[in-house]
């Protein structure tokens, strides 16, 4: 089943690209100085993606953590719901057509206040450490989409997947972000295209709704057959 579920990681990363661009396209485009070659300029983007979704498998790894120790504690299945609601709430944030996700965002702008002044001592961007560094910080912005796919990490409730889950995660991020660090327009317009979002935003309601089911009909299922007993 890890296969499906680090392909389902990946597919959300690539639909929530437009997300990703609107997030970190300015950052992305500040890496290179104007003088740089254009190998230069592929490097630090690149090294700059590195850095964020090594933060992100880092994130997945203490979300499993925590996943796995709210499971032992409550006896419903609370984080797979989570989960399925993330979905559905992203699916409606990623068409516009309800932005409730915005107030899990501000909840993560707590600790981002705390993590964003170390990249002021990163500007500007004139060494590949820097670009990693640079990167492994803006991992931790505040994001619905990264929320979303920690949702569906945590509730793997396992370290290992989840980190896994959120390296694939990221690396569905990839093509966007990286279009934006070449500025290759037609990318970026095929991301932001108003057909593509809103059939990602169908696609990842329809997802949200399937774990939800699946978890009430599990639950449902366990309480009928105790009941049987």
């Amino acid at each position: 089943m890890i296969e499906v579920s680090l392909l389902s990681a990946f597919i959300l990363g690539a639909m929530g690209s437009a997300h990703c661009l609107g997030m970190c396209g300015g950052i992305i485009s500040a890496l290179s100085a104007a003088n740089d070659s254009k190998s230069q300029k592929w490097l630090k983007t690149f090294l700059y993606q590195f850095g964020r979704i090594a933060s992100y498998t880092l994130i997945g790894a203490l979300a499993g953590f925590i996943g796995l120790n709210v499971e032992k504690l409550s006896p419903i299945p609370i984080l797979p719901v989570l989960s399925g609601v993330l979905m559905i709430l992203m699916g409606l944030y990623l068409s516009r057509w309800w932005m409730g996700l915005t107030y899990v965002e501000r909840a993560g702008a707590v600790v981002w206040r705390l993590i964003n002044p170390l990249s002021k001592n990163l500007l500007p961007v004139n060494s590949p450490i820097k670009a990693i560094s640079l990167g492994m910080i803006w991992g931790w912005l505040p994001c619905g989409l990264v929320y979303t796919a920690l949702g569906y990490a945590i509730a793997s409730a396992e370290p290992v997947s989840s980190a896994l889950y959120m390296l694939f995660f990221g690396l569905g991020t990839l093509p966007a972000t990286l279009s934006v660090g070449v500025a290759s327009t037609s990318i970026k317009a095929a991301f932001n295209n108003k057909y593509f979002r809103i059939f990602s935003s169908l696609a990842l309601i329809a997802f949200g709704i399937y774990i939800l089911q699946d978890v009430f009909w599990i639950t449902e299922g366990s309480a009928g057959h105790h009941h049987h007993h």
